[in-house]
């Protein structure tokens, strides 16, 4: 879904919308939001939550508000830089960026489509591997543990995790020693089995261990896995503003946080994140966007603002008439997505698309 933000001499910012709701409740508190800012107008996209009279623990606690104002929050950014004619990266504090790299997360390609469920056998997932590497991506990202979800009966590794490790080392065997390779477990795991799993995917070298259990939620069990771990610990993609995820940096539950711009306040929140953390921790954000177009390219201006060093994600393979959503067309090359050139994002949405592929409903 998308987020149109209209000012009065006609500048219109863009940003996605998603979360946890149905969409038309989603859609819904967000025109709320909207009516009350177009009533009581804030300065900028950093007042939009104490215009609305929302408070930070609110937002942390409750992510369909999160969500509502993060995507009001970037159409606002969005539709103000482009009103000032500077890029959306220029307008956050940043410089103008021809592009950003990525790293490739295969998982939505290989989702259940309109066609139906995908193969999701080892030798699939070395196919989607190979066909990642051959995109340009310098580091590939995939989802295995279909099959797991905690508790689990036995101690250690359990055997519904059996199949994920399959699946891994037949990736790893498809990209070769030089690709490093990120595995997302999406929280399916406990303490035993999360690290269980971590000593089990040193095996294959992965650089990069992702939600063995959802951090935010159960931050003492995180810890006590990142302890052990040899490679990077990951997650935190639902979480919202910059003191949470500073807490959890500085408390050590895990190496790399993941904001979202859909969910973390927005653009410009997702900047003054990389710049609170980044200079004493270089290299622990890393955006999460296994995003549509606009988000994709809002997170590329933000990862540029605030100069991040990791890859930014982009879920590839998804829909092949994907880039025609924006105008100009996503443009997406050798691993890297490229900025257009205009104000703001650079990029509107192709009311062509919209009319072919979207839907609408009333609110």
């Amino acid at each position: 879904m998308f987020v149109e933000v209209t000012d009065t001499d006609g500048n219109t910012g863009l940003a996605e919308l998603a979360g946890p709701a149905a969409a038309t409740d989603i859609a819904q508190l967000t025109a709320e939001y909207a009516e009350r800012l177009r009533l009581s107008p804030p300065d900028g996209e950093a007042d939009v939550t104490a215009q609305l009279g929302l408070t930070v623990e609110e937002l942390e606690a409750d992510r369909p508000r999160a969500t509502a104002v993060s995507a009001l929050r970037t159409a606002i950014a969005d539709g103000q830089a482009r009103a000032a004619g500077v890029s959306l990266s220029e307008f956050l504090g940043g410089q103008r960026t021809e592009s950003v790299q990525l790293y490739g997360n295969m998982n939505r390609s290989m989702l259940p489509d309109d066609n139906g469920p995908r193969d999701r056998s080892p030798e699939a997932f070395a196919a989607a591997a190979r066909e990642a590497v051959r995109r340009g991506y310098k580091v590939v990202k995939c989802a295995p543990f279909d099959e797991a979800r905690s508790p689990f009966e036995e101690p250690g590794l359990p055997e519904a995790a059996r199949s994920g490790i399959d699946r891994i080392v037949a990736v790893r065997e498809a990209i070769g020693p030089d690709i490093q390779l990120f595995v997302d477990c999406h929280s399916r795991f406990d303490l035993d089995s999360g690290i269980a799993l971590e000593i089990s995917l040193r095996d294959s070298n992965v650089a990069w261990y992702e939600e063995a259990v959802d951090g935010i939620e159960d931050p003492e069990t995180m810890i006590k896995i990142r302890e052990r771990a040899t490679m990077d610990v990951a997650g935190a993609e639902s979480g919202y503003g910059v003191e949470l995820f500073r807490r959890i940096i500085e408390g050590g539950v895990m190496d790399v946080v993941m904001p979202d711009i859909k969910f973390c306040g927005g653009a410009g929140e997702a900047v003054q994140i990389g710049r609170a953390l980044e200079p004493d921790a270089p290299g622990s954000v890393s955006m999460h966007s296994p995003s549509g177009p606009a988000s994709q390219l809002a997170s590329a201006h933000a990862t540029a603002a605030f100069k991040g060093t990791r890859p930014l994600e982009h879920a590839w393979g998804e829909a092949d008439w994907r880039p025609s959503v924006l105008e100009p067309v996503e443009r997406i090359e050798n691993g890297r997505i490229y900025i257009p050139e205009g104000p703001g994002l650079g990029a509107s949405l192709n009311p062509a698309t919209v009319e072919e592929r979207g839907r609408r409903w009333a609110l």
